[in-house]
């Protein structure tokens, strides 16, 4: 049987474990709510990513990489703009747009272009898990976008700010993974955020196409399915899927090189990141 100074022990451990909970992890869980609010909304745009949440992105991109892809073989590297001087901030700002095969694409590309930059995510990434999506790719550069047609202005917007405050943007024109390695539709709003970004600078920007050819695809089965299972089906299965991809960098679009209207501008976007698909050159 305790002892009355034991139990008294444990009441006043219990209430002091209450009002550490009280002072320290209830403003600490407030908080990180209301920047899970904030960051997925449609267009919010985070503080750019610290050295210390660079190098987590790179260690993680470079973890489920290994796991779910293999081995990334990387062509025309010489065609993405030169990094900066260290002991600068200065970038030059440009658009990376890949095509979007796999669920896995962004962790490829930030292995690829090796710097800081700036991801365009479906809101879903950020709302995973309840919001723990949003509490890893928040700081690690990544801004929500609504892909529901019409309500994707704000993301927009934010884009435009991420290129004229001179930093990278990475976006993939498609919107949607399309896991059987077949090319959706583009969108149209690459070609209208690097024409606007262009027009606020004064100069033009450079739109970098990308074409990422993965080992082994799901048939046009898979399209069939709703995005989480899809998803789920490739995780499981990734050891029939881990087949490498090459990914293939091609030479850089200017702004001022495109036409006016945008549907002819995403259709010239489209065609050369189309053009640079291994496969098709044999």
């Amino acid at each position: 049987m305790l002892s009355f100074s034991t139990l008294l022990f444990i009441l006043a451990a219990v209430l002091m474990g209450a009002l550490g909970w009280l002072l320290l992890a209830r403003p600490a869980l407030k908080r990180a709510r209301a920047y899970i609010t904030d960051v997925s909304t449609c267009g919010y745009l985070a503080p750019p990513p610290t050295p210390g949440w660079v190098r987590f992105l790179n260690v993680f991109c470079s973890v489920v990489t290994w796991i779910q892809v293999g081995r990334i073989r990387i062509l025309g590297e010489e065609n993405l703009p030169p990094k900066p001087p260290k002991d600068t901030k200065e970038t030059e700002p440009f658009l990376v747009c890949p095509n979007h095969p796999h669920y896995v694409d962004p962790g490829v590309v930030v292995r690829v272009i090796r710097r800081p930059a700036r991801y365009m995510a479906a809101r879903g990434v950020f709302t995973f898990l309840r919001g723990f999506g949003a509490l890893l790719a928040g700081p690690c550069g990544a801004f929500s976008v609504d892909l529901t047609q019409g309500k994707g202005g704000p993301a927009r917007e934010a884009a435009i700010k991420v290129l004229t405050t001179n930093q990278v943007l990475v976006m993939f024109p498609e919107g949607w993974a399309y896991l059987d390695g077949k090319m959706g539709e583009m969108k149209k709003g690459a070609v209208r955020i690097a024409k606007e970004a262009a027009a606020q600078l004064g100069k033009p920007v450079k739109i970098v196409p990308v074409y990422l050819r993965y080992g082994r695809n799901p048939g046009s089965w898979i399209r069939k399915l709703p995005p989480t299972i899809e998803y789920l089906y490739m995780f499981l299965n990734s050891w029939y899927y881990r087949r490498g991809v090459t990914v293939v960098i091609g030479q850089a679009i200017s702004s001022a090189d495109l036409p006016d209207d945008d549907d002819q501008a995403t259709e010239i976007l489209k065609d050369r990141i189309t053009d640079l698909d291994p496969l098709a050159n044999g």
